[in-house]
């Protein structure tokens, strides 16, 4: 089944993380790439003189006020990993992600953002992910490109931490990102074949309006996000 999301992007909407400015040409060269989580990420109507360096898409062309999103389930896909692939898309678009497409390594992301040149800018993860390709891809990947996994909740992703912990032998290039209980699943449930979704994305927060053929849902979440340890 394919579900089509048509997204309006709300005015003050803040990426949850801002992409390199300028963009990074290879994996492991050090760019312009902040760490923090919103905090120095700027509203779209924000001037530069005020809010620092605005978040730069991998195109290098402004983002639009609405996109639009097609996710494929994959045969037997549950519900809640293909929420949890809209949710990436939706915290990163400034990265422009790609959904399901390979790199051509023996590991596959669930969603990936590329630079001009084809090099990995972001690796997105989402739901159950093992020990051994959480320490291989953080590995390969190098310092300064964000490997992030998204957890349905809080609750989850501390588990996923604790198992991760200390088998990971790069844990500082791994962020854990969870979402407050039910949030997800509410997603998943209400997920139709079209989909629009007004979003309001904060520093640590995400406000979802959806509207399916059948229903309207009011959605609210606080972001939880979580560091290994090694």
């Amino acid at each position: 089944m394919k579900y089509t999301c048509t997204i309006e992007h709300l005015p003050g909407s803040r990426p949850l993380e801002a992409p390199p400015r300028p963009p990074r040409h290879a994996v492991g060269h050090r760019a312009g790439y902040d760490t923090g989580f919103g905090m120095d990420a700027a509203p779209d109507n924000a001037d530069d003189s005020d809010y620092g360096q605005r978040p730069v898409p991998a195109s290098g062309l402004p983002l639009p006020v609405r996109d639009r999103i097609v996710l494929d389930a994959a045969p037997g896909e549950v519900p809640w990993h293909i929420a949890l692939k809209f949710l990436g898309y939706l915290l990163y678009r400034e990265w422009e992600p790609r959904v399901e497409e390979g790199v051509g390594w023996h590991y596959k992301p669930d969603l990936v953002s590329l630079d001009a040149a084809g090099n990995i800018r972001l690796w997105l993860d989402c739901g159950n992910i093992a020990a051994r390709k959480t320490d291989r891809v953080a590995a390969k990947l190098g310092e300064d490109t964000p490997f992030r996994i998204l957890r349905r909740t809080e609750k989850d992703a501390r588990q996923l931490a604790v198992t991760l912990a200390g088998k990971v032998r790069h844990p500082q290039r791994v962020r854990l990102i969870a979402f407050d209980a039910g949030f997800v699943d509410a997603i998943a449930a209400g997920l139709d074949s079209t989909n629009r979704i007004k979003a309001l994305r904060g520093a640590d927060r995400l406000d979802l309006t959806f509207e399916t053929r059948q229903d309207r849902l009011e959605l609210r979440s606080r972001l939880h996000v979580l560091e290994l340890k090694g």
